[in-house]
């Protein structure tokens, strides 16, 4: 992935953020902690690939440069968000019930997603 190819998709994943925030209705203080979790998941996703590069359970081809890191943590941080939104709006409107069947479907679509 090209460090022009990581702005083009983090830029398509920022509109996505902020229609998912204008059509959840979420407050500044929801969208922060939003941001908060999609950080934390930046860290996490960026260490998973360090080291399962690092014990070669796989390989990312991506620069490691110092100015690329930063541009593909945005990029974890930004398409991450719009998922704690979605849930907090399904578990509100939905409950226990709406939440079990989101984790069920996105369990179904995303290893063919992935593959």
């Amino acid at each position: 992935m090209t460090t022009q190819q990581l702005i083009l998709i983090s830029c398509l994943y920022l509109a996505e953020l902020v229609i998912v925030t204008y059509f959840t209705r979420a407050t500044p203080r929801r969208i922060a902690g939003a941001l908060a979790g999609g950080a934390t998941v930046g860290l996490f996703g960026l260490g998973a690939i360090v080291l399962g590069n690092a014990f070669e359970f796989w390989r990312v081809p991506i620069f490691w440069t110092p100015s690329f890191l930063p541009l593909f943590y945005l990029g974890f941080v930004i398409s991450v968000t719009p998922i704690y939104l979605v849930t907090w709006r399904v578990g509100r409107r939905f409950g226990e019930r709406g939440l079990a069947v989101f984790i069920g479907v996105v369990a179904i679509i995303g290893p063919p997603r992935d593959y």
